[in-house]
């Protein structure tokens, strides 16, 4: 009942439990949660901007600061509607041709060594792997090709000197695409689902990759041996990591952390529980590898440093929650975090909306406006001026929600907006407004 000339309007459903094919944390629901379970308390963000718990609300970044620090153009201008634009498309991004028939699960744009080229891969529900070149100018995609796993593929990545494409599926198993070559190969076997896979040179080049299996392994670079290079054992199964440079974090049910230096991976460096109260999304390494990002299923980011020194830097905020007013707000679940290279970065929600963020000013810097499904994937380019972002069905309410969509509504969608590019930050920049 969304209206063209109101769009806020959609408020979403209430969820009671988060199911999504035997890989997601059933534990500690909550009905009052937009794709899973639980509250948690630390610090609050209001309509306006981030506040600390006093409830002392920190204003926006206005438009001027905006393209200062992150203009992203592609849609239209702030606030205004159009009755041509999309139900999930309210931006009026450009549309990607020829995705996947079921929901996306991962989004990545091509590593920097294969600048000014930007090829984006996504994975899906459907077992498929397809890959599109996207011109930097009109943000148009060109599909490239596409593979297939035998169960559904779950995650993806890219080898650091953009050779090819890696991918990880419920069939536990670990696939090199050469894109060049069109051969796809299997580097690795996990007993459970694959939840992440990365490009590593260090402690050596190998590819690694996480999984419901509770452990962290290391494959061999080219041909598959069968065997592993080393394996980490996890304390639970792993549900998302991230890794940059040296920087390896994992996050696990039962809300268990572990964050790796790879030149000695043996140990953690630094193993806590989740700073937020329920389970977790989605992670993301910060670019200068000093911290990272939690996302979870009750609408909450936390911004967590590693060193013992900038500890005191942590906070939490809230995000991708509707009708805050209200005795019975909705939670929705933070599906995705993406960086661009400054240090900004987007959060992607069940909502069906997706935001930019400035966490050194703890300012949001833009909200847009929120499709009619959740926003299930997204990911920068490698210098910013790219954002793609993938529509449709995330199984938040299982299979009983999947079967009670029309055909139209469980088509996903993939679009890219374009912009100037994350930069490094401005020395023009405003000073910070005080609480």
């Amino acid at each position: 009942a969304k209206k063209l000339y109101n769009p806020d309007s959609f408020g979403g459903l209430i969820i009671l439990a988060h199911l999504s094919v035997a890989i997601v944390d059933t534990s500690v629901n909550n009905p009052h949660i937009h794709g899973s379970n639980g509250f948690a308390r630390t610090r609050k963000f209001g309509r306006h901007g981030l506040s600390s718990d006093s409830g002392a609300a920190l204003p926006e970044l206005g438009h001027t600061v905006l393209q200062q620090r992150l203009t992203l153009r592609g849609g239209s201008s702030w606030g205004s509607w159009s009755a041509a634009k999309k139900l999930y498309n309210p931006e009026n991004d450009i549309e990607v041709d020829q995705v996947s028939k079921d929901g996306v699960t991962s989004v990545k744009f091509s590593p920097k060594a294969l600048a000014p080229k930007n090829y984006l891969v996504t994975t899906s529900w459907d077992c498929e792997v397809r890959c599109w070149d996207v011109d930097p100018v009109t943000a148009k995609a060109t599909p490239v090709g596409v593979q297939r796993h035998e169960r559904p593929a779950l995650c993806c990545g890219w080898m650091a000197d953009g050779s090819g494409i890696l991918s990880g599926g419920a069939d536990g198993r670990v696939m090199f695409w050469d894109i060049y070559r069109g051969t796809f190969t299997q580097v690795g076997q996990h007993d459970g689902p694959v939840t992440g896979v990365f490009h590593s040179e260090l402690p050596s080049p190998c590819v690694v990759t996480g999984s419901h299996d509770r452990t962290v392994r290391f494959w061999p670079v080219g041909g598959n041996t069968g065997q592993p290079l080393g394996v980490l054992q996890m304390p639970e199964r792993v549900y998302a990591m991230d890794l940059v440079g040296g920087v390896l974090v994992v996050a696990t049910a039962e809300r268990h952390i572990l964050v790796y230096d790879l030149r000695n991976p043996a140990q953690p460096f630094r193993q806590k529980f989740s700073p937020l109260k329920y389970q977790t999304r989605c992670v993301a390494v910060f670019p200068n590898q000093r911290g990272f990002l939690v996302g979870s299923v009750e609408g909450r980011v936390g911004v967590e440093h590693i060193q013992d020194g900038d500890l005191p830097k942590n906070f939490a905020f809230k995000c991708h929650r509707q009708n805050l007013d209200s005795k019975d707000p909705e939670l929705h679940a933070v599906n995705a975090i993406a960086f661009t290279p400054a240090g900004t970065f987007a959060t992607a929600g069940c909502d069906g909306a997706f935001n930019f963020w400035d966490k050194d000013e703890k300012r949001r810097l833009r909200t847009f406006a929120r499709a009619n499904q959740p926003v299930t994937a997204a990911s920068f380019n490698h210098d910013g001026s790219l954002f793609a972002y993938a529509v449709g069905y995330d199984w938040c309410r299982g299979a009983a929600g999947h079967l009670a969509l029309s055909e139209e509504q469980r088509r996903p969608h993939l679009m890219v907006r374009r912009g100037q590019g994350g930069g490094p930050a401005h020395t023009n920049k405003p000073p910070r407004p005080k609480p």
